[in-house]
């Protein structure tokens, strides 16, 4: 009998860190079972039975995060499981690929990473569904698939159970991590990641909005409280030097945080600590109060410190990138299993 190749971090994985089922699926893998990425999300429903997220990565494309980094994976489709099924109109959602153009790159600055960065050049990007893909949802800024218990939202990287009220993050250099076998930070997201999440930028077709907000702006608009809305929950991310390579990448070519970046605590800080240039000036004043309250001021960016190297910031990234509450590594192999699912 046919199979699908899949992997499988369980509820209750890295020392009861992770609270959710989570399912990771290589593109290459449901080619190669003959299956197309819904029919793969309906074989593992029959499989698995219990309630779980489900993305489907292609590692030969690229995405974006929501700050504006690009990263050289790509969730292609995403789906819910639950008792078996998927819901027939809410519980799938393919990932529609956002063809290159110069019109493109022009609107969307963040975007000559594309064609700059020799690892980006050529491959698909792939960021949201756009609005043929997403039917029958209305056009408001949730990418999410629901079936059941289990919700999979922002386009694949923040899952929740909507009975029990428990969520996980897998920002993308977490499932990136996963995919390829390394480590991963598994701990509490803390106010800086719920911060960051809100500091976007101006995309057709994003993972979390469509041509909403943008760089120097705020998506949360919540003030203080734009600390707590995502600081209790578990993420799974990867190395904070993984974090600062890729965003490094951006910066290196001239990209500016502010003006072409999002401002998220992560991006201003390595930024800081490289001498980068920062568009102090198009910050508005509500992303300034959301990062005055984890200690991200203006003041606190234009004081003096040692520039340092590309190296030197990858050496020290754990003392540089802010966010993660009580992580700890763990090697994937060890919390993750490699599993078959009967087709």
């Amino acid at each position: 009998m046919a199979t699908l190749k899949y992997k499988l971090i369980p509820a209750g994985a890295a020392e009861g860190r992770v609270p959710i089922n989570l399912i990771f699926i290589d593109k290459k893998d449901v080619i190669a079972a003959g299956l197309t990425y819904r029919q793969a999300c309906e074989v593992m429903a029959k499989n698995f039975k219990e309630p779980a997220a489900v993305d489907i990565i292609d590692m030969d494309a690229i995405t974006v995060t929501s700050d504006g980094i690009v990263v050289d994976y790509a969730i292609v489709a995403f789906a819910s499981i639950d008792y078996g099924m998927i819901n027939r109109d809410f519980g799938f959602l393919s990932v529609s690929e956002q063809g290159y153009s110069e019109k493109l790159l022009a609107e969307e600055p963040h975007m000559k990473q594309w064609n700059a960065i020799d690892a980006y050049r050529g491959k698909q990007l792939f960021r949201g569904p756009n609005f043929e893909d997403r039917w029958p949802r209305v056009p408001h800024n949730e990418t999410q698939t629901i079936t059941g218990r289990i919700a999979n939202n922002n386009t694949g990287s923040e899952m929740m159970n909507v009975i029990d009220m428990t969520e996980v993050l897998v920002p993308a250099y977490g499932a990136l991590e996963v995919m390829k076998d390394g480590e991963v930070l598994i701990g509490v997201a803390g106010p800086e990641i719920s911060v960051g999440i809100g500091m976007v930028v101006f995309e057709t077709y994003g993972r979390i909005f469509n041509r909403s907000y943008g760089a120097g702006k705020t998506a949360h608009n919540s003030g203080e409280y734009a600390k707590t809305v995502k600081s209790d929950y578990p993420a799974i991310a990867g190395r904070k030097s993984t974090l600062a390579e890729y965003t490094l990448r951006a910066l290196e070519i001239g990209l500016v945080p502010g003006k072409d970046l999002g401002c998220s605590p992560a991006v201003l800080s390595i930024a800081k600590a490289g001498g980068f240039e920062i568009a102090y000036d198009n910050i508005e004043d509500r992303a300034w109060v959301e990062l005055a309250s984890v200690g991200i001021t203006k003041e606190w960016l234009q004081a003096p410190n040692e520039k340092l190297s590309h190296d030197e910031i990858l050496a020290k990234a754990d003392e540089i990138v802010p966010g993660i509450t009580d992580g700890k590594l763990f090697k994937v192999s060890d919390i993750c299993k490699v599993c078959e699912a009967e087709i």
